[in-house]
């Protein structure tokens, strides 16, 4: 029997490493019911549930793993992990500290400690302990790469890049590293031709990955981009965007089902019905799509004295989606029991992990702009930004950049004009329910005009004016986004109708956009 179930273990691993997940969860929650006490059964199927998505039963398999083997260092290790993303980062960290105290080199855990820290803006313990990490594991890329993001972070750029540099010479084909340090080069200085070339010749490489491939081509389109050679500039863009939708999947359909499901319920629904008691005046969401403009508005709003910023911390979309979907569509029942419930205070209990300091707080998760009757519901004192620019840069943008998501639709014209189609009609939607209760802030009216509108959302946000917030530029607080770099600098006009360079290319895009309109 044991050896029938050490050749079933590997028959696992070797599903799993294909990555046929479920297949592997469907065959384990067989083999346990013979060997409930198999620990590595449980930590795999932790591991599979991570995978797919489902923290809650990872959460649980691990418990399983540990229950059966206490000293199964690797489920403790991956149990932590699993609570870090259900932002229990309490527990998490409790965990990991333990684990440390008895294994004081266990390079998983430190490391996955330093990136709870990381998550959560103690920078400083975060880079003791990639620092420590490296002591262990001196060959780690990633770790470099880590460090680079936190210091990219802190604005401090120059030795981001030497970091990144670092991870390359470890590792010449981590594309991450080189798609880092392409946002953060200026390829119009012919100085770094040579990163450039050494990129071009990498795709030459038969054993890199797509997902790398992918990574290389949109540095690439940034690096020709920079140099205005926009026929070159193109052709990756296009590369990178096909290699990433080749694995990403459709959700239109879903959006928009989505969508008019929202709308239903809160045409229907009476704000008024609600008691409100809360003191949630201090806490100010941006939102809107990718590459609109979110990352300057955070960027200028937390160079106020009394503002600091938890980014794209996505909690209370989190939490809302799992409690008002069902089987992938939204569940009216869901909805009513879930508006009954504390998110406000659940929040707030998540926010206490961040190492933020001032009264207000802001919460640029993007995708918030699904949810704002729920912010309304739970947060009706705060402050929602919806930051909006031209649909043809917007998109342009969001197609010349490696956006972290499996969905097909920011690497497709198609998907992503549909898309644009969904968001501005419940944006719509938001704007005519809640008048004047959402400040849109246009993109090209605060860069041509910058002390008016930035004035503007300050007395908006209910802040007393400072003048830190016209010089945002010089200011190294944190900000955590694919656009910091451009953020750190001062405002400037080359970003608006860039999408002219393009026109042509992306014509089934913009002509789609033009429609919409």
């Amino acid at each position: 029997m044991k050896k029938n179930i050490n050749t079933e273990i590997q028959i696992l691993i070797n599903r799993y490493n294909n990555g046929e997940f479920n297949d592997v969860l469907k065959k384990i929650s067989l083999l346990v019911k013979d060997f409930p006490k198999n620990d590595f059964l449980w930590n795999l199927s932790g591991l599979s549930f991570q995978k797919i998505g489902n923290i809650k039963d990872s959460i649980t398999s691990f418990q399983n793993a540990i229950q059966a083997n206490a000293k199964n260092y690797a489920a403790h290790n991956n149990l932590a992990l699993s609570l870090k993303y259900s932002k229990d980062y309490r527990e998490a960290e409790r965990i990991l500290k333990e684990l440390l105290k008895n294994n004081p080199n266990y390079l998983n855990a430190i490391v996955n400690l330093a990136n709870l820290k990381n998550d959560t803006y103690f920078f400083e313990e975060a880079i003791t302990l990639y620092e420590r990490a490296i002591k262990i594991e001196p060959n780690s890329s990633q770790i470099y790469v880590n460090i680079a993001h936190i210091l990219q972070t802190q604005n401090k750029i120059e030795e981001a890049k030497a970091f990144l540099i670092k991870a390359l010479k470890i590792n010449q084909n981590f594309a991450r590293a080189d798609e880092l340090l392409s946002r953060l080069t200026n390829y119009n200085d012919s100085k770094n031709d040579e990163h450039l070339s050494e990129m071009l010749n990498k795709l030459k490489n038969p054993n890199l990955d797509e997902d790398s491939k992918a990574r290389i081509h949109f540095s690439l389109g940034k690096g020709f981009e920079d140099k205005k050679d926009y026929e070159k500039s193109f052709h990756h863009l296009q590369e990178a965007n096909y290699l990433r939708s080749k694995k990403s999947r459709s959700s239109i359909e879903f959006y928009k089902k989505k969508a008019d499901d929202l709308k239903k319920f809160f045409s229907n629904f009476n704000l008024n019905s609600l008691k409100v008691n809360k003191n949630d005046k201090k806490k100010i969401f941006i939102l809107g799509l990718p590459r609109s403009g979110t990352t300057l508005l955070e960027k200028i709003i937390s160079s106020h004295s009394k503002v600091s910023t938890v980014s794209e911390i996505g909690f209370v979309f989190d939490e809302i989606t799992k409690s008002i979907i069902s089987n992938g569509l939204i569940d009216e029942n869901k909805i009513n029991i879930f508006i009954q419930t504390d998110l406000d205070k659940k929040y707030q209990s998540a926010l206490d992990n961040f190492n933020v300091k001032n009264e207000f707080i802001i919460d640029k998760t993007l995708t918030n702009f699904w949810y704002i009757g729920f912010l309304k519901i739970f947060f009706p004192n705060s402050k929602i930004i919806h930051s909006y620019r031209n649909p043809k840069d917007n998109c342009l943008s969001i197609y010349k950049n490696y956006i972290p998501t499996n969905e097909k639709w920011p690497f497709d014209q198609k998907e992503m004009s549909e898309y644009f189609l969904i968001y501005q009609d419940l944006m719509k939607f938001w704007n005519q329910l809640f008048k004047d209760q959402i400040y849109n802030s246009k993109y090209e009216n605060l860069i041509r005009d910058k002390e008016k509108h930035i004035r503007e959302i300050i007395k908006f946000c209910e802040l007393e004016w400072d003048n830190n917030c016209l010089n945002h530029h010089k200011n190294n607080n944190p900000i955590k986004t694919l656009s910091i770099n451009q953020a750190n600098k001062p405002i400037y006009e080359s970003s608006i109708n860039s999408s002219k360079f393009y026109e042509k290319k992306l014509s089934k895009l913009f002509n789609s956009l033009e429609n919409l309109n």
